[in-house]
């Protein structure tokens, strides 16, 4: 799990934001306070190291657009992060600088990682190189050193967890198409492959299959039974469920279901499929979703954050009020002057509702959850 995630002027993103986060965190806020931004700085990182730092700068539109910016002067992107599994501790961290706004260049990029005992550890300048002996990759100035050492056994670790990050944004017309045959995985962030990973964990995961049909039969009552059948080389995902006016069960294909059936159809798929994944992000799983269905979809993000980290970012007060405090983690994100910062909350700051005088999801919508706990007076323009 990431441990700790340290970002400075990544898009509105101020300078040292710094999260301790947990094996499931809830990242809430106002509309535009950067929440998404947090998370897009794990998959901008999944990018970056693997497949290339121009084309994840590409990808966002460009350097201006990815870092922070003053009165026209451009700051320095850093982001640095701490992780951990059962097999090795670890770390990752690099800056980008430049002089002008399309200019950018690596200032300096750092990795470490303890396994087994043994502690390996490189660290790269614009134009020095210190790592193990023997390791000498061509060092360009725009691009990471991680990126070509990915094949090397004392720093692949570190490669496949940063490029297992993955943050779901669920979109049910991309769902609801016949799909291809893809045998990209994991499942891909907005669902292009979901039919295809679906077809293989209705074969080889029977559990996984049982927990999927059991949370789509709570949402909609009548579902019974999901299956992925084929037609003029297209996967078509099916449901088993009763005809309105009619006592029969038949199947339905994905283009007959509602928004809300299909994105929990994939978001459940994202959370049980296999491999399991180091980190699952999921932006606003409430989404076109029936609000008394948010209750069950917080259960399958528990059950998933036994084995995944998982980071979501909501506007649910529905989904608040089930977090359990004693186990989740809460950020509350906001911005200020154009600045996002961001901030866990303690059990201190919690206390009304420890004391049963608030709901969590009361507590947010009153706002006492924002400005406060993250720019105290007179620190705004800090």
């Amino acid at each position: 799990m990431i441990t700790e995630l340290t970002v400075s002027n990544y898009r509105s993103l101020g300078p040292e934001v710094r999260l301790s986060l947990g094996q499931l965190s809830f990242l809430v806020g106002p509309n535009g306070s950067g929440k998404s931004n947090i998370l897009d700085v794990l998959t901008f990182v999944r990018d970056a190291v693997s497949q290339g730092l121009p084309a994840a700068i590409t990808h966002r539109g460009g350097v201006d657009s990815v870092r922070r910016r003053s009165h026209g002067h451009p700051y320095n992107v850093k982001i640095a992060l701490e992780f951990k599994s059962e097999e090795f501790v670890a770390g990752y961290s690099f800056e980008m600088t430049g002089d002008k706004v399309e200019e950018y260049r690596v200032k300096s990029e750092l990795a470490h990682i303890t396994r087994d005992g043994h502690h390996d550890k490189f660290e790269r300048t614009a134009d020095n190189w210190n790592g193990p002996a023997g390791l000498a990759p061509r060092i360009n100035e725009q691009a990471l050193a991680l990126t070509s050492l990915g094949g090397d056994e004392r720093f692949r670790p570190i490669f496949d967890y940063l490029r297992d990050l993955i943050v779901y944004s669920i979109f049910p017309d991309t769902l609801r198409a016949p799909q291809k045959f893809d045998s990209t995985r994991p499942m891909t962030r907005h669902g292009e492959n979901w039919v295809s990973v679906l077809r293989e964990m209705i074969k080889e995961d029977a559990e996984a299959k049982s927990d999927l049909v059991a949370g789509l039969q709570k949402l909609t009552g009548d579902i019974e039974d999901v299956k992925v059948s084929s037609a003029a080389g297209y996967l078509i995902a099916e449901f088993k469920q009763q005809q309105i006016g009619q006592g029969r069960k038949r199947w339905f294909d994905a283009g007959q279901q509602s928004d809300g059936t299909l994105r929990v159809a994939g978001l459940l798929t994202a959370l049980l499929q296999s491999p399991t994944l180091p980190v699952i992000g999921v932006e606003e799983p409430e989404l076109t979703v029936h609000p008394g269905a948010l209750p069950m979809l917080y259960h399958y993000l528990r059950q998933a954050s036994d084995l995944s980290q998982i980071l979501v970012t909501t506007h649910s007060p529905i989904i608040l009020d089930v977090v359990d405090l004693g186990h989740d983690s809460l950020i509350v994100v906001n911005r200020s002057n154009g600045m996002t910062g961001a901030q866990r909350v303690t059990h201190d700051q919690l206390e009304p509702v420890r004391m049963q005088l608030l709901s969590l999801g009361d507590l947010y919508l009153s706002g006492d959850l924002e400005t406060s706990f993250i720019f105290p007076k007179g620190d705004e323009a800090k």
